[in-house]
């Protein structure tokens, strides 16, 4: 069993402010003016002084006790938050089969934590042998702010790559904005210089490359057709009309 599935029930208290000294009474009488004492099965931490852990006896008090951000106590200020899981999974998307995995983790080893397996997700029974061009990540981080590395996306061999963290807010892939996705964006996008947010015929900024390239999936650079113009009136041969 890990660490995060034997604390998957407490709610976390890290101390962000004031005097390392703790006072657990104290922390039981300000976790009493949110909800009842009597709702607090256990109170304890693993050797950190500063971090602490609430296991309620009720799903009711625990998420009314989650919806504050911080814990007052005196002085000193606690983050109230959910405990932190180490392993997170984060789906590759538009990833080829013919990508190999040690491809796959050279450019995710470097995103502040360890690669713990990389696999191709599956299409659902009973077609679960044929692999999809999902690649799944599972990687350990040391902390959230470690996982701030994990870009929105990449560019793998010229695709575009979408990445999806375990647990990170939806991010719209279009306007880069957080809390929606793309199919639900209605930022507008202007038809003169391509970027999202405006859209006015009379814009004068100068279209750039990255701005073109995150709007087509077309190649940018097209081969010049040389094309003969005749101006001869052409010769059609009667038995191929039909008239009616």
């Amino acid at each position: 069993m890990s660490r995060y599935q034997l604390l998957q029930e407490p709610v976390g208290l890290t101390l962000i402010k004031g005097d390392d000294r703790i006072d657990r009474s104290a922390i039981i009488a300000a976790i009493g003016k949110i909800v009842p004492v009597a709702d607090l099965e256990s109170f304890g931490n693993l050797g950190d002084q500063n971090k602490w852990f609430i296991i309620f006896k009720t799903n009711l008090s625990k998420m009314k006790f989650l919806e504050l951000e911080n814990l007052i106590v005196n002085e000193q200020t606690f983050a109230i938050h959910k405990p932190y899981r180490e392993v997170k999974l984060i789906r590759l998307l538009n990833v080829p089969t013919a990508i190999s995995d040690d491809y796959v983790r050279d450019i995710t080893s470097k995103w502040g934590g360890t690669v713990i397996n990389i696999e191709c997700e599956t299409l659902p029974r009973p077609y679960s042998n044929i692999k999809t061009f999902v690649r799944r990540v599972r990687i350990k981080f040391a902390s959230h702010d470690a996982e701030q590395k994990v870009p929105l996306s990449i560019k793998i061999v010229g695709i575009n790559v979408p990445v999806l963290l375990e647990g990170r807010l939806k991010v719209c892939y279009r306007c880069k904005e957080s809390g929606l996705v793309k199919s639900e964006c209605n930022k507008l996008k202007c038809q003169i210089c391509y970027e999202i947010g405006h859209d006015d015929p009379a814009c004068n900024k100068q279209r750039t490359y990255a701005n073109v390239a995150s709007a087509s999936t077309t190649p940018l650079i097209t081969p010049r057709i040389d094309v003969q113009v005749t101006r001869e009136t052409p010769v059609v041969n009667k038995t191929q009309l039909k008239i009616k």
